[in-house]
C-alpha cells in the first residue's frame, strides 16, 4: 500500500464505515491531527492517520470505550511514541530507564483500565444470563401448563 497516498473524506468514510461527519468530529475534538486541505480546501487523509481513525473506531467498538476514555488511550499512546524516539535518540541511560519506568506505568494503567472493563462486562453478561435462565425456565413451564391443558381439552370432546 502506498504510504503517500492522500484520501479524500468520502473514500476513507467509505474505507472506514463512517460518515464524514465522524471524521471531521473526530478531528475537532482532538483525537487524530488536523488534516491537511488541498488549495480548494477539502480535506485529505494520509495513512498515518487513517491508521489512527481505525484504532479508535476498535476501541469503541470492541471496548465500548467513551470518546474520553479513547482520547486518553491515545494520549497514552502518544507519550509512549516519544519516549521511544527519544531512547531511539540515544539519550543517557539514566534518562532511558526514566522514560521506560513511565511508560511501564502507563501501560500498567491502560491494562488495568482495559481489566475494569472487562470486569463489568463480565458482571453485566453474567446478570442478563441469569435471567435469561429464570425466564427460560419460566417458558419451559408455561409451555408443559399450555399443553396440560390442552390435553385435557382433548380428553373432555
Amino acid at each position: 500500500m502506498d504510504r503517500d497516498k492522500l484520501w479524500t473524506v468520502e473514500a476513507v468514510a467509505e474505507r472506514l464505515g463512517v460518515t464524514p461527519r465522524t471524521l471531521h468530529y473526530y478531528e475537532e475534538k482532538g483525537l487524530i491531527p488536523e488534516v491537511p486541505r488541498t488549495p480548494g480546501g477539502h480535506r485529505v487523509y494520509d495513512e498515518d492517520t487513517i491508521e489512527r481513525i481505525e484504532h479508535i473506531l476498535r476501541l469503541k467498538e470492541a471496548l465500548g470505550y467513551s470518546l474520553q476514555e479513547i482520547r486518553s488511550i491515545l494520549s497514552t499512546e502518544d507519550q509512549l511514541k516519544a519516549y521511544r524516539a527519544r531512547i531511539a535518540e540515544g539519550r543517557e541511560p539514566e534518562h532511558n530507564v526514566q522514560m521506560l519506568s513511565e511508560s511501564v506505568r502507563l501501560l500498567e494503567d491502560v491494562v488495568r483500565h482495559i481489566d475494569d472493563k472487562m470486569m463489568r462486562l463480565a458482571a453485566m453478561r453474567e446478570h442478563y444470563m441469569d435471567r435469561l435462565t429464570r425466564i427460560r425456565a419460566r417458558l419451559e413451564r408455561e409451555e408443559e401448563a399450555t399443553k396440560a391443558v390442552g390435553f385435557q381439552d382433548q380428553k373432555g370432546e
